[in-house]
């Protein structure tokens, strides 16, 4: 097979598995970005249509629930505001399948929860953590007798492996089934989407989710949509599942967590526009508030994950200034928890980009003898395309345009904690204290690379129904699963128990999928 590694998955493999989901419908996305916000769908309706079951999505989470709920023998309808399935679940590689892997035994389900609860500082509902890891081995199960494929364990490249075990990124618990391929746009997707043929689920693509139908109670009734010809569908349903992935791209609801789209880059599928989680937020659903965010550190026009990310994009002994020219975090952090997302949080939280600065000596341990690395950093700075080199630490503050006092008195407080082998600062662990003082000089302006968010849309119950205010209240037949639903994190995705995300998309359109039929059928 090929060979996988945090590099090549989403630049080699992942990027064959999103070629082929995206095969049947070229390169165009149909639905538009504008959300129309205020509009009166219930006055331009054309075309009205009914179910059992409406699935809002069509990426990993929601093909997985309407596949259920086909499997239940219920009428669904699967719509996609793309041309495709898939979204961003296209790219991902692997499963948690604890306890269907066949080192399962190197950990108990309670030292996992524990640990992941440990992470978020026990802000999170452990249950939800539990309920996830304990049904991976039947959810896993449950895809394979579904079609679905996966890497031999004995087949898999040793280094793919050991790179969860080891290094700046590893992740504390790896039992993950891989998907044929390195991607679920290969291993995942193909299969699934005859299993949704095969049971009969209405498929309507470049079909997007506007508003939620209440019915005199405030109770959910289905939804409104419009198709790529703008003319807009009532649907009605007994339940609906929303899975859109979270609002990534959506400019509004991103400001109001401080976040300027202008200042980062969607690396991502295109669609993430919020439509789910503020349809049921307007209808009620009480909103998640504390996101998680897949982002990641990026400089220029870099591929994500590549060699300029991979070398020069952590932190580590870099120093990092922000806009004014001033220190602001430890730039090794991310190294502590092993967490490749964390690098972005001090950057965020600094308004949003950053200048990492390195001198000869820095860059070269940061290189690490990665030639590749180094031609296309030169050919950066040929271009300016956010990388620079200077003589002198003054002629790199006129091209960062800071304040330069500031920033010499920045670099030289610096160097006096690296000569004491003790940040006074920020505590930056020593073995990545190094001076900056060994011309040339090199800048580089670090922004954002958001693949999606892995939560933050509204809050639900342990069966995935969106909750509504007062204790213990839900809506009966509106779920939330994946991202849109995702309770397991807070602020930050923790990456400690790899392939938990899908793992969780799995579960919560699955137990979705399950209540929703329950309820239909009364039992």
């Amino acid at each position: 097979m090929t060979k996988l590694s945090r590099r090549n998955f989403l630049l080699g493999a992942g990027a064959a598995g999103m070629a082929m989901a995206m095969s049947a419908a070229g390169v165009a996305y149909a639905a538009d970005k504008k959300d129309e916000e205020g509009t009166d769908w219930a006055s331009q309706v054309t075309e009205e249509i009914s179910c059992d079951i409406l699935v809002v999505g069509g990426g990993f989470s929601g093909t997985a629930a309407a596949v259920q709920a086909g499997e239940n023998g219920d009428k669904v309808l699967l719509i996609e505001g793309q041309s495709a399935l898939g979204g961003n679940g296209t790219g991902v590689e692997c499963t948690n399948a604890y306890g269907l892997h066949p080192n399962s035994g190197e950990a108990t389900l309670g030292e996992m929860v524990r640990y992941e609860a440990d992470a978020q500082s026990y802000t999170v509902n452990q249950m939800f953590i539990r309920d996830m890891i304990s049904h991976a081995a039947e959810n896993v199960q449950w895809l394979i007798d579904n079609g679905v494929q996966y890497e031999a364990i004995e087949d898999l490249d040793p280094a793919y492996l050991e790179m969860y075990k080891q290094g700046r990124y590893r992740a504390e618990f790896s039992f993950d089934y891989v998907y044929k391929g390195g991607a679920a746009g290969i291993g995942y997707f193909p299969f699934m989407k005859k299993k949704l043929a095969e049971y009969g689920v209405n498929l309507r693509l470049n079909t997007r989710a506007r508003e939620l139908v209440l019915d005199e109670n405030g109770n959910v009734a289905g939804a409104y949509a419009t198709d790529t010809y703008g003319d807009t569908i009532k649907i009605n349903a007994k339940a609906v599942i929303v899975s859109t992935g979270g609002f990534g791209e959506d400019a509004a609801r991103m400001g109001k967590l401080g976040i300027d789209l202008e200042d980062i880059r969607i690396i991502g599928t295109p669609g993430h526009y919020g439509d789910g989680v503020n349809m049921m937020i307007k209808a009620g659903g009480i909103e998640h508030g504390a996101p998680a965010f897949g982002c990641t550190n990026i400089i220029g026009s870099a591929g994500p994950w590549g060699p300029i990310w991979d070398k020069l994009c952590w932190g580590g002994p870099c120093l990092w200034v922000d806009i004014n020219g001033e220190r602001f975090s430890d730039e090794a952090c991310s190294t502590y928890t092993h967490n490749f997302e964390l690098q972005n949080v001090p950057v965020r939280l600094a308004g949003g980009t950053c200048w990492s600065i390195m001198d000869k000596d820095v860059y070269e341990y940061m290189l690490d003898g990665d030639e590749e690395c180094a031609k296309l950093w030169e050919e950066m700075i040929a271009k300016a395309d956010d990388a620079y080199k200077a003589d002198t630490l003054e002629e790199l503050a006129g091209i960062m345009k800071v304040d330069k006092e500031l920033f010499l008195s920045q670099v030289k407080q610096y160097n006096a904690n690296v000569e004491q082998g003790i940040d006074a600062d920020y505590g930056k662990d020593p073995e990545y204290l190094m001076p900056i003082a060994t011309p040339p000089f090199y800048c580089g302006l670090i922004r954002g690379a958001l693949e999606g968010l892995y939560s933050g849309g509204v809050k639900t119950d342990r069966q995935f129904r969106v909750k509504k205010p007062g204790r213990d209240q839900a809506f009966e037949n509106l779920f939330a699963v994946g991202a849109d639903g995702g309770m397991l994190y807070n602020n930050m995705y923790g990456i400690d128990i790899n392939g938990s995300m899908t793992c969780h998309g799995v579960n919560s359109a699955r137990t979705a999928a399950n209540t929703a039929h329950a309820f239909i059928t009364g039992k």
